[in-house]
């Protein structure tokens, strides 16, 4: 294993011997040696059911995983100290080339304490492509896309239980001070009706207007034309049609592995609520399957859901729809069967 002078970054940096130990098993825990085939960069908002999609990924021979690497609430994106805040990964920050950097030294394995947790689900000692989860940079998918030589997975889910799934937005005031983001897709008037909503209304209208706010700029006023976009939904009821084409725009082998992590729990299922957790002992597949399609659908009431919908026709993002469970047909594969009334 070649060793560079930043690949022990960050597990040094810390007093506490126990994590100083942890990262580094981690640091000696992979071996990569890139292949021919492109990296996936897998973007989502928060809850979107972004893990389970990795771990999918993951279930390939040879892949390793980096599970947002730019979460600056994690440990060891804090020892490396490339990004120590959530302002740091805004537009207003200008850090694109560190950014990039960054991701082509991951690419590289030099910074061995970033590496997966050994012996967590589908961890590989001997990996040759990479799977980055991100719920930042949104600004920066096609930069990241073209100076990494990488492939952009999108990951859409419903905002509704995206937003009651999340106890945290810890980015949503920058984006209500941003002027990257003001200046450029949103108008004086409707900022304003923004902050009120954000300042006086609930957790779920604060949760739609930081969806939104998270996806803006990828699903409205960026170049997607060599995206793919995968839906939560259709992938959680249509897994053989998703994987399929996952497997075959991301060049993936082995789509049987795929299927069968489809139905394994991911590894933050303690995140979920108790409701969850019982949906998930259902051994009955399809079952469980509809269940966790339509368990959010009891949490809200009719004018919880109008009011919802009322606030994305601020941003006039129409990836969903009241009264429509599925996202826009522009992004499905195969959306002749979903209907919800079928549910």
């Amino acid at each position: 294993m070649q060793m560079t002078n930043n690949y022990l970054e960050g597990f040094m940096s810390t007093s506490n011997f126990g994590e100083s130990f942890k990262g580094l098993i981690r640091a000696f825990s992979n071996i990569h040696h890139q292949g021919d085939k492109k990296n996936i960069f897998l973007f989502a908002t928060p809850r979107g059911g972004s893990t389970w999609v990795m771990e999918i990924l993951s279930s390939q021979p040879g892949m390793k995983y980096y599970d947002e690497p730019f979460s600056v609430r994690r440990p060891n994106v804090q020892k490396v100290s490339r990004f120590k805040k959530w302002e740091d990964l805004m537009p207003e920050a200008e850090r694109e080339e560190d950014i990039i950097q960054y991701l082509r030294e991951l690419s590289n394995n030099k910074i061995g304490v970033m590496n997966p947790t050994p012996f967590r689900k589908y961890w590989n000692f001997y990996t040759k492509r990479i799977v980055f989860k991100i719920h930042e940079l949104e600004h920066l998918i096609n930069p990241i896309k073209e100076k990494c030589n990488g492939q952009i997975l999108y990951l859409l889910r419903h905002p509704i239980p995206t937003s009651l799934s999340r106890n945290v937005l810890p980015r949503l005031d920058l984006y209500l001070n941003s002027d990257f983001y003001s200046k450029r897709y949103l108008t004086p008037e409707k900022i304003i009706k923004i902050k009120n909503i954000c300042e006086t209304g609930s957790k779920l209208e604060q949760g739609i207007i930081a969806w939104c706010l998270e996806n803006i700029l990828p699903l409205k006023y960026s170049d997607t034309s060599d995206w793919l976009f995968v839906t939560y939904e259709e992938l959680l009821l249509k897994p053989y049609t998703v994987c399929h084409v996952m497997a075959d725009k991301l060049e993936l082998e082995r789509e049987d592995l795929m299927l069968k992590a489809v139905d394994v729990p991911s590894v933050n299922i303690d995140m979920s609520g108790i409701h969850t957790k019982k949906i998930l002992q259902d051994r009955d597949t399809e079952r469980r399957r509809i269940k966790m399609f339509t368990k959010w659908k009891n949490a809200i009431n009719d004018g919880d859901e109008e009011r919802c919908f009322e606030i994305m026709d601020l941003f006039k993002i129409d990836a969903y729809t009241y009264n429509n469970y599925f996202a826009n047909a522009r992004y499905l594969h195969d959306d002749t069967t979903l209907k919800w009334d079928q549910y």
